[in-house]
């Protein structure tokens, strides 16, 4: 969980990479914002866009499920992710304020 300090827009991004498609959400004070499935149909977003798969790639999955997004925050606002997939994935969460 990331701790905001200030309101305001802020650009949040985060990225997982892993064998198996995971399934993230980004939570905004323990409410979710935002899905997202690395499946091959589709990305949910809150906003109803869609990102189309185009195989597998010869060396494994090497663009994971990554996103780039704004948000409106309100003060000291709690920025967390939650995901379910495989152990021994990697991933990351950013957070700027704009």
């Amino acid at each position: 969980v990331i701790v905001t300090a200030a309101p305001g827009l802020y650009e949040v991004t985060f990225g997982f990479f892993t064998k198996r498609k995971p399934q993230v959400q980004l939570l905004v004070n323990g409410e979710p914002v935002l899905s997202a499935v690395n499946s091959s149909s589709y990305a949910v977003h809150h906003s109803s866009g869609r990102l189309a798969a185009v195989g597998p790639h010869s060396a494994g999955n090497v663009t994971g499920l990554t996103l780039v997004d704004f948000l409106a925050l309100p003060p000291k606002a709690k920025v967390g992710i939650t995901y379910q997939g495989e152990e021994g994935g990697e991933g990351f969460l950013g957070l700027r304020k704009m």
